[in-house]
């Protein structure tokens, strides 16, 4: 069994993983990033197609595969399958209502598959308790993140378009993003009905985000490109960690045990810091399964708090054509040809006072209209879907199945979530929003759905044929229900108190201060925007907090 010695090991090589490799490696810092799946080359990545429409008999042989569970994700097409994992490999279980977990394990992680819309949370997120009395606040504020997310977005290149809306900062943005003339026409007749309803371009990340290594084989990001650039970062893939090990005197992390993904082979390596960046189910699984006598139930759960408040958002979607407009539309010739991606309307449910009575919190909506591409004689498509907040729950939880293990004999996640009455009403009245927006503008409804039910069924889908229908009809609720917005978090939150909390303001374990937890699975709430450009605004501001504190050993001080 090899062993080896470096300044740091990060697990996981996605969005915040690889934020964390760059910054630590950049910062001076000999790091060795473990990542579950290969390096694909580069020669796959040129054979993906452009968006299609999902087709069931594809997804069902997909399924036939062993990829049964991928198979239902809104981004999984046959030539992107690779990108997904096998479910008979890698399982997990459901204590609670279905939940969807999209997984991704390769170089890049679900860097690789993101959306790429990058939006900043606010102080209507980080201090939500603070508003309506519910749950807790988190330990930071907007103005303790804002120096990161402008890190971040000026590495990654924002397109986007300054807005003024206070619950959704501007950012830093390379280049403006422009709306189609049809998603002008839709905002314009929107806001003159509902002018507290915002809208502004989507912000999102430049295409090269993902990018050839230096040798042009494999297909990396850009984050993992500037950490090997700096000489001090070693790529693992294909290193399916185990668990964090822990010294038995201090309970201090010593490095990490990972079983070869191909020989199954197990390695041991040793790191005076260990950075958990697996994705917010795979990092609480790794950490409940990271027990010793310190650490009896797990790697920062000496107060029972770990896998508690899993939260992800509730998704909604409605989905037609718009009467005279054909084809593909493009963007509008007022708009920047290159940039476009849709229309963004933020939360405007409960922000100044209580709008919404029904329910706490609230819900954005994102859509486009006019670039799903089409032939020139079949009526523009249209496409919204909604992502409501979630109530953080105690009873919601992730943990360790007793018997269950994947292939390499790992224990595998146990999920346990369920929606709330907050959520369903939330739910109802996202669709309801949807569609009177959509019928007021004259457009035509195709399909409405959620996980609460199916619209208008006897108009589902006109232009497909009767095996599609069916087959939507027969799975659309576990496509669109529970973790269908693949925007998890939760499980190991932030907070100011180690009796409630699993790391605190710097991201840093309680009970090991030289393990630092950096995904979303450290988040208090997850708001109504997507978590991803808040978990790598997180990573960077924890990795300078690790690099400032770094003298060459596992001593840090516990951060209040």
């Amino acid at each position: 069994m090899a062993t080896n010695q470096y300044d740091a090991i990060v697990i996981g090589t996605g969005a915040t993983g690889g934020f964390a490799a760059k910054e630590l490696a950049e910062r001076g810092l000999h790091v060795i990033a473990l990542e579950a799946g290969p390096a694909h080359d580069e020669a796959r990545f040129q054979q993906i197609g452009g968006m299609k429409p999902p087709r069931a008999l594809e997804r069902m042989l997909s399924g036939i595969k062993g990829q049964h569970v991928q198979a239902r994700a809104s981004w999984f097409s046959p030539d992107k399958d690779f990108l997904f994992v096998n479910d008979l490999k890698n399982p997990y279980t459901n204590s609670g209502e279905h939940y969807l977990w999209v997984r991704g394990r390769q170089v890049g992680g679900r860097f690789q598959t993101w959306g790429r819309v990058a939006l900043r949370m606010s102080d209507v997120d980080f201090k939500a308790a603070s508003m309506d009395g519910i749950g807790e606040d988190w330990p930071i504020s907007y103005a303790d993140l804002e120096p990161y997310y402008d890190h971040v977005e000026k590495f990654l290149g924002i397109i986007g378009a300054p807005a003024g809306i206070p619950n959704l900062p501007d950012g830093t943005f390379a280049s403006r993003a422009g709306e189609s003339q049809l998603e002008r026409q839709f905002r314009e007749t929107v806001q003159a009905k509902w002018p507290e309803r915002k809208f502004t371009p989507w912000r999102y990340v430049q295409k090269d985000a993902t990018c050839p290594d230096a040798n042009g084989e494999k297909h990396i990001t850009s984050p993992i490109a500037a950490g090997l650039a700096s000489g001090r970062l070693t790529l693992q893939p294909d290193a399916v960690v185990k668990c964090i090990n822990t010294d038995a005197s201090t309970g201090k992390a010593t490095g990490v045990t990972y079983i070869d993904r191909t020989t199954k082979q197990e390695h041991h390596i040793e790191a005076n810091v260990v950075v958990v960046c697996a994705s917010t189910i795979e990092s609480v699984r790794i950490l409940l399964n990271s027990t010793s006598s310190r650490h009896p139930n797990g790697l920062g759960n000496t107060n029972g708090v770990l896998g508690r408040y899993f939260m992800d958002q509730v998704n909604g979607m409605v989905f037609g054509t718009v009467p005279g407009s054909f084809g593909w539309e493009g963007v509008d010739s007022q708009s920047p040809a290159d940039n476009h991606g849709g229309f963004l309307i933020p939360r405007f449910q409960n922000l100044n006072g209580v709008t919404h009575p029904e329910f706490a919190r609230g819900y954005n909506i994102q859509g486009m209209a006019g670039r799903i591409g089409v032939p020139e004689h079949v009526p523009s498509l249209f496409g919204m879907t909604a992502q409501g907040e979630m109530l953080p729950s105690y009873d919601n939880c992730i943990s360790l199945h007793r018997s269950k293990k994947d292939a390499w004999g790992v224990p595998v996640a146990d999920v346990c979530i369920a929606m709330s009455e907050n959520e369903r009403k939330m739910l109802r009245n996202q669709m309801d929003t949807m569609k009177e927006m959509v019928v007021s503008n004259g457009w035509n409804i195709e399909m409405a759905a959620s996980a609460l039910g199916l619209e208008n069924p006897e108009t589902l889908m006109p232009h497909d044929n009767w095996f599609e229908r069916l087959m939507f009809r027969l799975s659309y609720r576990k496509s669109i229900g529970l973790g269908s917005a693949i925007h998890e978090c939760g499980g190991a939150r932030m907070g100011s108190d180690p009796a409630n909390s699993v790391v605190n303001a710097q991201n840093q374990c309680w009970d090991a201060e030289n393990v630092f937890v950096t995904d979303s699975s450290c988040f208090v709430t997850n708001g109504s925007v997507g978590p991803t450009l808040t978990g790598m605004a997180l990573t960077t501001r924890a990795c300078e907090f690790i690099a400032g504190q770094y003298s060459g050993t596992s001593q840090f001080a516990l951060a209040g």
